[in-house]
Parts: structure tokens; sequence; C-alpha cells
């Protein structure tokens, strides 16, 4: 049997995502990253390089050999670097298990939403006009995006991806070129459906 959700229940939801892109005096975002999607929890403005005989936390993140890796309990690292993989497995590091999580995260641009950032009506969040990044920060595949407050808190995040894709975020190219416009495909408006219908 197929989950169904009452309209209520996914207007409700639809407008807690609305409340809290327009919890800030600033109007919310929608960057576009390549590389791999972090925790939805986790910040990935700023990852430190992989430091031997250090302590981590559960969750830290650290780069090395291109990608990046979570934490996946507490412990020390080794006196010297493990040989990290590649292709999303985990790798032992003295007591640590670290997670790898993809390349690591560039954002390719931003876009501004309205403030307020759009309505609600049967379950599906139509947002307002968006304000297009004219000079994307650098070229890359869009692989997911992270919609943030005016404040910078994480809000939503999604897989990227062109029509047909099965991707959470439809865009109409994901091949972003640094210093050229990020913009909304003319007459369309981005919405939010939420699922359970």
């Amino acid at each position: 049997m197929t989950i169904r959700i009452t309209t209520a229940l996914r207007n409700a939801r639809a407008t807690a995502i609305i409340d809290a892109l327009d919890a800030a005096v600033t109007p919310a975002a929608f960057e576009q990253y390549s590389g791999g999607q972090p925790d939805p929890d986790s910040s990935i403005d700023s990852i430190a390089a992989h430091a031997t005989a250090t302590a981590y936390t559960a969750g830290d993140y650290v780069t090395g050999a291109g990608n990046y890796y979570r934490a996946g309990n507490d412990g020390t690292s080794d006196a010297a670097a493990p040989t990290w993989p590649n292709d999303g497995g985990t790798v032992t590091d003295n007591d640590i298990t670290w997670q790898d999580m993809g390349e690591i995260p560039v954002l390719l641009g931003t876009l501004t939403l309205s403030q307020p950032a759009g309505t609600v009506a049967d379950g599906v969040l139509t947002f307002d006009a968006w304000t297009e990044d004219s000079s994307a920060d650098a070229s890359n595949t869009a692989t997911w995006g992270r919609f943030r407050d005016g404040d910078g808190n994480n809000v939503l995040d999604g897989s990227i991806g062109t029509a047909g894709s099965g991707a959470d975020f439809t865009i109409n190219t994901a091949d972003i070129v640094a210093g050229g416009p990020i913009r909304i495909k003319a007459g369309t408006t981005p919405q939010l459906i939420e699922p359970g219908a």
C-alpha cells in the first residue's frame, strides 16, 4: 500500500519550510554545489584537512585525497594518515571510522529568494520570484543544493539535476560556468511538492 498524507498535513510541512526560510530579516538563498552532499545539519563552509594524532568527535568532517570524510565515532587519529577511499566506503584510522562523503563541496553560485519566500496551497510550496546570480563563483556540475535562511542557517538540502534525472530539485542546466549567470528557466516557477498525495 502507498502512504498517503492529508493535504492539511502536507500544507503544514510546506508552511514550516516557508517559515524557516523567512525566519531572518534578510531573504533566504538557494546555493548550488558540486561535490558530495553533506548531512543536512552540517556546515561545509570550511572543512579542515585531516590531522594525525588528533582527537575528533563523531560527525566531524575532514578532507583528504580530494574528498571529504565524516567521523563515525569519537576517537583519536593515528600517527599516519590512512589510505582514503573514494568509492563511498569507510576506512579505519586508529580508533576512528571515516565515511567517504564524496568530492569536497564547492559553492558554484547562489540564487536569492523573495521575502516572503512563497505561498502554500494543496501541498505545494510555490516560490515567489528569485534573483539570479549574475556571476557564478566556480565552474563544475551542480549535484546538490542548500536552502539557507537570511542568517545563513541551513533549512533544506537536496539533489540537483535536469528534467528526468529524478533529482530533488530540477534545474535547466547542471553545468555551471564561472562568471556566467545562474537563473530560473524562463516561463517556470520553482515549486516544492510535498510527498504523500
